[in-house]
């Protein structure tokens, strides 16, 4: 009898912890079955149920549940009697496309840690790099070098790659929270064959560029972008910029930081559309804007001209990001001309008395259409002590070290070795927000992506960085109602897809890649400020990239789903 007592009291105790093996989520036993295929059969991996869904179109919210199955939106409906690995209760939140980032300046900080925390915080599912004429491919040997002893002297990152398919490979060996392509720029296909000269491209040049640009859109880069404030890509000629967008087809897109947006921002927004209509491409204008006070009243004449361009049948949109000050390298102040060839040329010129002069005068012309020195917040530094100017204003500076502003800018950029960043306060409130509700306007960050902590945590980066889409949702379209909620979530999404040509993302819909955003619509809100930049939002509650849980209930999960997006 005791020995039956014993027998019984053995197995109950087997009973028992078989139970807990198997009700146990998560456990090893349940990781055992669903690896042996021996799990129930589920009718999908993730289940969102009971959401409002914003589907992307710019059509009015909905009620639905969104079934998700081997990375893709399988079913949208009454899916309750349905089965799912895990589900979510969304009955609360809004679901939307994954925010397609169409101007992002990730391409360094996706190297350093793929988790892009301050972007895929955000809600970004998708980031699309090689902004403002500057990709990581294709370099040459001397290009290659440079940017090696950058990124291993601040990273620790070996750059051993030359042509986009080994930048590609290099991202997707680090693994990547969110899915990425690339473009390809107009400034790095000059410094690959024409170099740093302020010159015009031979036609033999034209044609080596033409087939450097042609080969990254083989190995899988998305259409071609330009810097015309930047050197060396300042240097190129209209004529030279057309033939480049003649590889680009009827389907490619001329993305163009112009060539001036205060002053000469009209003549800039013409010479656009001229090259994208002569190269028959179709254009986007990144980050459209009339900067400095001056300049204001001329954003009625720059939409008509992207008006008058679509009509005439070049297909023209723009995008910009909800903030009034840009962000650049301190360099911008001061005349291209001044910073041809290599930094060390441009550090040179400024120790010339000779230029001296002409130099004060272009710096002091820039400063006065921005309207005072205090216009100018240093963003980031790499020397000591200077990095402790980050987040300082450029005159309050000079008065505290007892120097003339420019004097003080000057040596400072010497110092420097002719880097430094800035962010700069020249865009109107209004301006702003007609720009952001312009219809063929998409919301982008013009960012990176940051994080509070570790080496994307340096410097008093721009709030943008942190704080771009959830400020739409927040502060446009809940407290100053500029549009409605599904027309921003369209700017968000299906609209910067269909400029880049991303295809099966962008859209809540059946058959498209599962790229969802789930955010609260009263309480989504940035919280990064010029003062305070690295903050991460509130309000963004699950984050999807192609099927995986990425952002769940507001913390990562350091999943690294994202793809390269050929």
């Amino acid at each position: 009898m005791a020995g039956s007592e014993s027998r019984l009291s053995r197995q109950n105790n087997l009973n028992r912890r078989d139970f807990i093996r198997k009700t146990a989520l998560g456990g090893l036993y349940g990781a055992y079955v669903i690896a042996s295929g021996c799990a129930p059969k589920r009718d999908f991996d993730l289940l969102i149920r009971g959401g409002l869904i914003c589907d992307g179109t710019g059509k009015d919210l909905f009620r639905a549940d969104v079934g998700i199955k081997n990375g893709r939106i399988a079913a949208i409906g009454a899916l309750q009697d349905k089965s799912a690995v895990r589900v979510i209760d969304a009955d609360e939140l809004i679901v939307a496309p994954g925010f397609i980032d169409i101007h992002s300046h990730s391409d360094d900080e996706l190297l350093v840690d793929g988790r892009a925390h301050s972007k895929i915080r955000q809600g970004v599912t998708t980031e699309v790099l090689g902004q403002d004429g500057s990709s990581y491919a294709p370099l040459n040997d001397e290009m290659r070098q440079r940017m090696h002893e950058r990124l291993k002297n601040n990273y620790g990152i070996d750059v051993d790659w030359q042509d986009m398919r080994g930048y590609y490979n290099k991202l997707r060996k680090q693994g990547l929270s969110v899915n990425v392509v690339s473009m390809v720029g107009a400034g790095t296909l000059r410094a690959h064959v024409v170099g740093y000269e302020d010159r015009p491209a031979t036609s033999e040049e034209i044609a080596r560029m033409q087939a450097l640009l042609q080969k990254a859109i083989e190995q899988g880069a998305r259409h071609l972008s330009s810097g015309l404030e930047y050197t060396p890509g300042s240097f190129a000629s209209t004529e030279e910029l057309i033939e480049l967008c003649r590889v680009l087809g009827p389907q490619g897109v001329y993305s163009t930081h112009m060539r001036n947006e205060d002053d000469r921002v009209l003549q800039a927004v013409s010479e656009a559309i001229r090259i994208a209509r002569e190269a028959g491409c179709k254009l986007n204008i990144s980050h459209l804007k009339a900067s400095g006070k001056r300049n204001w009243h001329k954003l009625d004449a720059i939409l008509n001209l992207l008006d008058e361009a679509r009509q005439s049948g070049t297909a023209t949109t723009c995008d910009r990001y909800p903030y009034i000050a840009y962000s650049t390298g301190l360099t911008a102040l001061f005349p291209t001309w001044s910073r041809e060839g290599k930094s060390e040329d441009f550090v040179a010129r400024l120790q010339d008395e000779s230029l001296l002069p002409k130099i004060r005068e272009a710096v002091l012309n820039k400063i006065h259409m921005l309207g005072d020195w205090n216009a100018v917040m240093i963003s980031s530094m790499s020397e000591e002590p200077h990095k402790a100017y980050a987040g300082r204003r450029l005159g309050d500076l000079a008065r505290e070290h007892n120097q003339e502003p420019f004097e003080f800018l000057r040596q400072l950029m010497i110092a420097e070795k002719g880097r430094g960043g800035m962010v700069g306060f020249a865009m109107s409130e209004e301006n702003t927000e007609r720009v952001l509700a312009y219809p063929y306007c998409a919301v982008a960050s013009d960012g990176s992506a940051r994080a509070t902590e570790g080496p994307l945590s340096e410097g008093s980066p721009h709030p943008r960085n942190f704080g771009t889409f959830p400020r739409v949702l927040g502060y446009y379209v809940r407290e100053k109602k500029l549009f409605s909620l599904p027309e921003a979530i369209r700017k968000m999404t299906d609209l910067p897809a269909r400029i880049i040509g991303i295809q099966q993302r962008g859209l809540i819909a059946e058959g498209y890649f599962a790229d969802v955003t789930l955010f609260h619509p009263e309480k989504v809100r940035d919280t990064a400020t010029f003062v305070q930049p690295k903050q991460y939002p509130e309000g963004i509650e699950y984050v999807i990239v192609n099927g995986k849980v990425v952002i769940d209930q507001g913390e990562h999960t350091h999943r690294k789903p994202g793809k390269i997006l050929y």
